[in-house]
């Protein structure tokens, strides 16, 4: 297991707003709950007000599920390029999914896919990444922010 820290994520976050800015979007959807606070980031460093996120579940703690669940709705109505961000594409089943539902739902949208970390053997590979995984990554926002018992 890998323990990403925040000096990590401020590092990754310039060059990973660099490699996305030249796709203009005018929206970022973060995948719920991974991809929130590179969402955020991103949604800083890029000047894009608006962000939005969506809740896609494919997995139960470490156990990945054998099916995808997306939970919620986002309103892409008056968007043309939209970012999807997600910390990490895993195994690829849930944006493997959410694209093309996507898609479906917002026929006159874009969609590029960012995050940290890939793994070269998912079913779908981001638009931008920085880094290949090859462990399980454990997100300091998974282990930092956890409530913790009082001394």
């Amino acid at each position: 297991m890998v323990h990403y820290k925040y000096e990590h994520f401020k590092n990754d976050l310039h060059p990973l707003s660099a490699l996305c800015q030249p796709f203009q979007a005018d929206t970022i959807l973060s995948v719920a709950r991974g991809g929130m606070t590179l969402g955020h980031a991103l949604s800083m460093s890029l000047d894009i007000r608006n962000l939005q996120s969506i809740r896609v579940e494919s997995y139960d703690g470490d156990t990945q599920r054998d099916h995808v669940t997306i939970i919620g709705t986002c309103d892409l109505s008056g968007a043309k390029r939209v970012l999807v961000v997600d910390d990490i594409v895993d195994s690829g089943q849930t944006l493997a999914e959410l694209i093309p539902f996507l898609r479906s739902e917002y026929p006159s949208c874009i969609f590029k896919i960012a995050t940290l970390f890939t793994k070269p053997t998912a079913l779908i590979q981001p638009d931008f990444y920085l880094h290949e995984a090859h462990d399980w990554i454990e997100f300091f926002w998974e282990r930092d922010f956890l409530k913790t018992d009082a001394i």
